[in-house]
């Protein structure tokens, strides 16, 4: 009690009409711990399920675009996620400007017309999402070059036309061949570009590299009769197989596939590390690597089928976490979910995160799961690294699940598993440098008084957390990006914590006030 009436006493000595500062003196209360766990959602325009992220429709004004946005982030924060990995490159289109490629027509309705009045989406979504708490990460589908089914004449600059000779027709799907080296360097360019231009937290791609395997029915005449089935297709690459796989020595095309796929994630990632060390990379496989592994589960084969190595990419520490799609339920058929995802961790020597997707949408529309199975699925992996040194984490497919028939989700795992806040986990291997505990000072004109937030050293700050005590007890937390750097006291709080949060997640000691 002594020690807190001399710490009330020195700041009401320093405040006056002028905004003075005062120094901060440390309460009696430290701040409880806030828990560390991913928690994030994709977010897409693509429908599934008979569900839209954002934008809702094409050609939505940008004040409609830029509303829908904000509630979708809104709705995010207030539900408990605290990262949204954002689609902004679905099909050699880009939802945001770039010389690259054209505007997204998931946009304005029309490929390579952009907003009007102009504005750019990706900025504003990072800012939003910053302002709210929540990381922002960008999507990127690196080699479709079209969505299957889309219509329209494609922009000048849309790489269909502006590269025809990279692109591959492929059953429904349209493709940007990854076996040409040009056309590889291309995508992970204008992935890079993102990375030098926008203030994100993380660069994400999914199961796209090349594409699932496309079938066609023929008919044949058998003693007369005309029988119909279903054929396999190969992906048309000969020419680029011919010219950059034999001619480079390779003698099996399916090895040589999976190498041009695994140089592209590589240079991603020491690409992404090159520029910006602390941008987060993710990947997100389809759940199962080979069919058979782990004993007992099988499955489409993703190493042999879309030549995606993702086991690999893990081992050699790649990328910055795995999201494989662990796309079934909990206790669904070969135990799949838990199986695959005691799996993966093990295949982990550099120690990189694995936080499974999950298929959220699966809880609407026809057939649909019961609410409670992803909050159960969410608890099983919790339980599995409960007492190691892997912070749990997971992505839901997708944000719009969570708030469909009225947040009839969001509220179940608000109210359950996401009942108490959690911060993303830290990467260490990207930095292990903490900044000093942040310098709290006081100023006060008439009404509240305001704490004034800033660095303890020159360690870059990335978030304040900034926890405060009511007369009851009772904290709560909220993250802010470092450009909001004063906190109103205008209710009252009894006490005042401030944790500085560096670019890789490492986490100051609390400065304490009492304000």
């Amino acid at each position: 009690m002594i020690r807190r009436a001399l710490t009330l006493l020195t700041l009401l000595a320093g405040t006056s009409s002028n905004p003075k500062s005062g120094n901060a003196h440390a309460p009696a209360t430290a701040p409880p711990p806030v828990a560390r766990e991913f928690r994030a959602a994709w977010a897409t325009s693509i429908e599934d399920r008979g569900l839209r992220d954002w934008p809702s429709a094409p050609g939505l004004s940008p004040d409609s675009q830029r509303a829908e946005l904000r509630t979708m982030l809104d709705r995010a924060a207030a539900s408990g996620l605290n990262a949204v990995l954002l689609h902004v490159r679905m099909a050699g289109d880009a939802m945001y400007p770039t010389t690259y490629a054209p505007w997204s027509a998931a946009l304005s309705g029309t490929s390579g017309v952009g907003p009007k009045p102009a504005y750019d989406p990706l900025a504003f979504a990072v800012t939003e999402a910053h302002a709210r708490g929540l990381q922002l990460h960008a999507w990127f589908n690196p080699f479709r070059a079209r969505l299957p089914g889309s219509s329209g004449r494609m922009a000048a600059s849309h790489v269909t036309r502006a590269h025809p000779d990279w692109v591959r027709k492929y059953g429904t799907q349209t493709w940007i061949d990854p076996g040409n080296p040009a056309a590889r360097a291309f995508v992970l360019a204008t992935i890079l570009d993102v990375v030098r231009r926008y203030d994100i937290d993380g660069v994400h791609i999914d199961d796209y590299f090349y594409p699932y395997r496309e079938s066609e029915t023929i008919t044949r005449r058998v003693h007369g009769r005309r029988v119909r089935r279903r054929r396999q297709l190969d992906f048309p690459d000969a020419s680029t197989w011919k010219k950059y796989g034999k001619a480079k020595g390779y003698t099996d095309r399916d090895d040589w596939r999976r190498a041009n796929v695994d140089s592209f994630v590589h240079a991603l990632y020491t690409g992404v590390k090159a520029i910006k060390p602390w941008v987060i990379v993710g990947i997100s496989p389809f759940g199962i690597w080979r069919s058979g592994s782990p004993s007992g589960v099988t499955g489409l084969d993703a190493y042999s089928e879309i030549f995606a190595d993702s086991r690999q990419w893990l081992a050699d520490g790649w990328l910055d976490y795995l999201a494989p799609q662990l796309y079934w339920p909990l206790d669904g058929p070969q135990n799949r979910f838990r199986a695959l995802d005691a799996w993966w961790r093990t295949q982990n020597p550099q120690r990189r995160y694995v936080w499974p997707g999950l298929y959220t949408s699966m809880t609407h529309g026809d057939n649909a799961w019961p609410a409670t199975e992803i909050a159960d699925e969410i608890a099983s992996i919790r339980d599995t690294r409960i007492g190691s040194s892997d912070p749990p984490g997971h992505v839901h497919f997708r944000i719009a699940a969570l708030f469909a028939h009225d947040g009839r989700l969001a509220s179940v795992l608000r109210d359950g598993v996401y009942r108490e806040p959690a911060l993303v986990p830290a990467f260490p291997w990207l930095g292990s440098t903490a900044p000093a505990a942040p310098k709290l000072s006081v100023v006060a004109e008439n009404g509240p008084s305001t704490v004034v937030l800033a660095p303890g050293d020159t360690v870059p700050v990335r978030w304040w957390l900034v926890q405060t005590r009511d007369r009851s007890g009772h904290w709560s937390e909220s993250l802010r990006p470092p450009g909001d750097d004063r906190v109103s006291t205008a209710l009252d709080p009894d006490e005042v914590a401030v944790t500085a949060i560096g670019a890789t997640g490492i986490a100051s000691t609390p400065s304490l006030i009492a304000p």
